[in-house]
């Protein structure tokens, strides 16, 4: 029985080994159908323009009409060992820019990286400088508040400094502008005397990339430098508004006190002239009571105290009435200078 199944199992490995080496060429008919389906896509606009195919076969216009026989064309050993070496040098040149790429990208963003530790450092920098300058300061000791003048100074001070770095830099750009020229003119004359080697030209194009580089950083700092400086002439103006109201309001504080000083001297003085008057009531008081003792014909004393107090009484409620009007005619030129002060803001 073992003997009888010898052949079998015999046919059966016959059977597996040609399964594997089916399954072994299907593997390898496949990377080559990728191989060759990748390079056709990179050879479509090349064929689409007639260039012949490695085989020979014509392609572009006529692949219509000899789509048959160009089904049953099959490609030999050399035309494949030639596609695949195509294939390798295209996919070599393509990991190659990748790299290039990748690095490029790299140092473009340590570039970036820098650039932000920059700024933040200057603007750390800059806070620093306001808080110590402005917040603390330029603070008045006496009432609490910033002082205006040294807020203005800052500013002015800020716009300055950002002025001057700004023509530094329109200066650097101009330089570097005139060395590119330069360079393009000695480029330009080396070219024309055939005069300039591989290595020369190389290192221009190297010094004229390093060159379009730090102009395209300059003209983006000269940016950044613009909108900080419109920035700060917009918080200048800002100030100066608000500058000009505090002095219209200190300018309506000073007439104010002037005019409570003016109203404290005419108290004073009418305080004075009560106290003159008051003497002398008491004089004639005096006088008449001596008068009455020595005629009965003459008033009764009581009869003039009862008016003076009536005329001490009508004198009193006319300074109060007159000193209503003061408040009024005060309080109504402080509402007018406020009205004003507002128009001013307003416009």
């Amino acid at each position: 029985f073992e003997g009888a199944l010898s052949p079998v199992a015999m046919e059966l490995e016959q059977l597996a080994a040609q399964v594997e080496e089916l399954q072994r060429r299907n593997e390898e008919l496949g990377m080559e159908n990728e191989m060759l389906q990748d390079f056709l896509e990179r050879q479509r606009d090349k064929w689409d323009e007639g260039i012949s195919t490695p085989g020979g076969a014509p392609m572009g216009k006529n692949v219509g009409k000899k789509a048959g026989r160009a089904a049953e064309k099959t490609l030999d050993r050399d035309e494949k060992h030639r596609i695949a070496c195509q294939e390798v040098e295209t996919l070599t040149k393509d990991i190659q820019n990748t790299k290039k790429t990748a690095e490029q990208n790299l140092d473009l963003l340590k570039a970036l990286m820098e650039e932000t530790e920059i700024r933040q450092a200057e603007v750390k920098r800059a806070a620093y400088e306001f808080r110590r300058d402005i917040v603390v300061g330029a603070e008045n000791p006496r009432t609490g508040k910033t002082m205006a003048e040294k807020v203005l100074k800052y500013l002015e001070d800020e716009l300055t400094t950002k002025d001057v770095y700004v023509r530094k830099m329109l200066a650097k750009n101009q330089t570097y502008k005139t060395q590119i020229n330069k360079a393009q003119r000695q480029l330009k004359s080396k070219q024309d005397h055939d005069d300039l080697q591989y290595i020369d030209f190389h290192q221009l194009q190297i010094e004229n990339q390093q060159f379009v580089v730090k102009i395209e950083e300059a003209n983006q700092e000269l940016l950044q430098l613009k909108k900080t400086s419109g920035r700060t002439v917009k918080l200048l103006n800002s100030m100066k508004k608000k500058l000009t109201m505090l002095m219209s309001e200190a300018k309506f504080l000073r007439d104010e006190i002037e005019e409570r000083k003016a109203m404290l001297k005419k108290s004073e003085a009418d305080t004075s002239k009560v106290v003159e008057e008051k003497e002398a009531a008491r004089k004639d008081h005096k006088k008449l009571k001596v008068q009455s003792r020595i005629s009965n014909d003459m008033p009764q004393v009581v009869d003039y105290v009862q008016q003076t107090a009536d005329q001490y009484e009508l004198e009193a409620m006319v300074r109060n009435w007159r000193r209503k009007v003061d408040i009024s005619e005060l309080a109504a030129k402080r509402i007018r200078t406020k009205l004003r002060a507002q128009g001013m803001s307003e416009t």
